[in-house]
């Protein structure tokens, strides 16, 4: 593994375990902390995903299979944006009125943390497989993401009837599976070569570009962060800030790629 890929996963581990702990110290009053971070994240998913994933998964796509006419890296991304959207929906199905008093089933906080697991396992996976330039604006939006998402995932935890030895050993599966992720696209990305490599990471790219513009619009529906955390001016004005310096960093990336 690279001194980047191990930064990286301290990094994740550390953001991902600091605002789980949160609802245990401060509950509810330190969610409004975590709103501009998602609605950043939400701008760098949607750049993320339509103007640097796709198109390099079409390009790889291409370069490994030339003659192939259909549109697969846009195929592949729909597939997983479809399959996330009906976990969210079985996530959701049985979801209880939120209550202060009464504390919800203990399988929702369960559903909740598969349903934040896959993603963030695929999203690792794509930092992994991912070079440098990329992988660092990848990280930026990880760590925005895991923040929000771990406040919210220990917060439902807390409030469920599970005891707390299960909530620790649910919250750290989740925290170990973008680590994970790294780890598996790193293996990817070192072992594969020529043709076979290019195929393999143009589907984890087109994949990964599903599972961004899925977190970056729909992911938990009507808290959307699109929906909640950028209906107010300034929300908004983050989100296109995210967005926006994510589109000039493609920018550059391209300008590098022509100077070379």
């Amino acid at each position: 593994m690279t001194g980047f890929d191990v930064l990286s996963i301290v990094l994740i581990l550390g953001m991902t375990l600091g605002c789980g702990s949160l609802p245990v110290f401060f509950g509810k009053t330190a969610a409004g902390r975590f709103q501009l971070g998602s609605a950043f994240a939400a701008g760098v998913f949607l750049a993320l995903s339509l103007l640097i994933m796709l198109p390099n998964g079409m390009g790889l796509f291409q370069k490994s299979l030339p003659n192939l006419n259909y549109p697969l890296a846009s195929f592949v991304a729909l597939l997983a944006f479809v399959l996330l959207l009906l976990l969210e929906h079985f996530g959701r199905r049985g979801n209880p009125v939120d209550s202060e008093d009464s504390p919800s089933p203990a399988l929702f906080p369960i559903v909740m943390t598969i349903m934040i697991g896959i993603p963030s396992f695929l999203l690792g996976t794509a930092l992994g497989i991912s070079d440098i330039p990329e992988a660092v604006i990848i990280l930026v939006a990880i760590l925005a993401h895991k923040g929000s998402a771990g406040f919210a995932l220990a917060l439902a935890m807390m409030r469920s009837t599970m005891k707390f030895w299960q909530v620790l050993v649910a919250y750290i599966a989740f925290a170990c599976a973008t680590p994970l992720g790294i780890v598996l696209g790193d293996q990817l990305h070192l072992y594969l070569t020529g043709e076979s490599a290019n195929a393999v990471k143009a589907f984890v790219l087109s994949l990964a570009a599903g599972v961004f513009l899925f977190m970056g619009t729909l992911h938990e529906q009507k808290h959307s962060p699109l929906i909640i955390n950028c209906c107010t001016p300034g929300g908004f004005a983050v989100m296109m800030f995210g967005l926006l310096i994510t589109a000039f960093v493609r920018w550059l990336l391209d300008l590098a790629n022509h100077i070379h």
